[in-house]
């Protein structure tokens, strides 16, 4: 069950081994005071609410690694902390067909105060993770960890896993590479979703500073279980431990937008 806290948890917080993970879908918790948003409970076990598995992948692979990790404080249904500030679905109003009552009509000041108290402090979180690691002379490889729904739009989607990058593709390339040579899983390169529509989280926290980073999307049917988040965690801990090996990877690399 996803954790219930409504800060961001830090895991492994002054832990400095060169990966730091992002889960900014990890929960489904709303807190007491919104009162479901106006939905059924059953929503709340739904895609729609939390990335299913993501946060059980994410807390696997950093008791593997020892990295640390920020996960997201509340349901996207809530704020969705991958949305910059201004985008339209920062604050859900419909979520795959389900209207989402107390999201509709929202004043600025109601939507800036869920901002204060969760998205903010998110990101603030990740903000100085990667400034502190930075600090250090240490240059992190970040990777977000997500899932996606087996079907969409009545269409199966085939993909095992996928890699989502918008200008920097060299860490998504890597890990590409690394599977299609380890396995045989149909692996999507910015698929099913495509890192240059949807990437506030890694591109602030990853692409802005010239940080090697990607967006893990596991499909959910192969992660809705304590044991297959396992044998996942145990995959990309390996990987991501190769990663860390390779000279062309722990550098800092801007392509355009911010430079330091």
């Amino acid at each position: 069950m996803p954790h219930t806290m409504e800060q961001p948890v830090l895991i492994n917080r002054d832990a400095r081994m060169g990966v730091i993970l992002l889960c900014d879908h990890a929960t489904n918790h709303v807190p007491a005071a919104y009162d479901g948003l106006g939905l059924a409970d059953e929503h709340f076990n739904d895609h729609i609410a939390y990335d299913i598995g993501a946060e059980a992948v994410t807390r696997k692979i950093c008791n593997l690694m020892g990295a640390p990790a920020v996960l997201g404080p509340v349901s996207r249904l809530l704020i969705d902390c991958n949305r910059g500030p201004d985008h339209p679905t920062l604050v859900p109003p419909t979520s795959d067909g389900v209207d989402i009552p107390a999201n509709r009509d929202l004043t600025p000041a109601q939507i800036q105060a869920r901002m204060d108290a969760y998205y903010h402090p998110f990101h603030q979180a990740c903000d100085t993770l990667v400034a502190e690691h930075l600090a250090e002379g240490i240059t992190p490889l970040l990777m977000a960890v997500h899932s996606f729904t087996p079907t969409m739009n009545n269409e199966n989607r085939v993909w095992h896993v996928g890699f989502l990058w918008n200008q920097d593709p060299r860490l998504a390339q890597a890990l590409i590479g690394m599977l299609e040579r380890e396995t045989d899983l149909v692996i999507g390169d910015n698929l099913p979703y495509s890192g240059k529509d949807l990437y506030y989280t890694m591109q602030r926290h990853g692409a802005d500073h010239g940080l090697p980073q990607t967006t893990l999307e596991i499909r959910q049917d192969l992660v809705d279980t304590d044991d297959k988040a396992r044998q996942w965690a145990e995959l990309f801990s390996e990987l991501l431990d190769e990663c860390l090996k390779r000279d062309d990877l722990m550098t800092r690399k801007y392509y355009g937008g911010v430079t330091p």
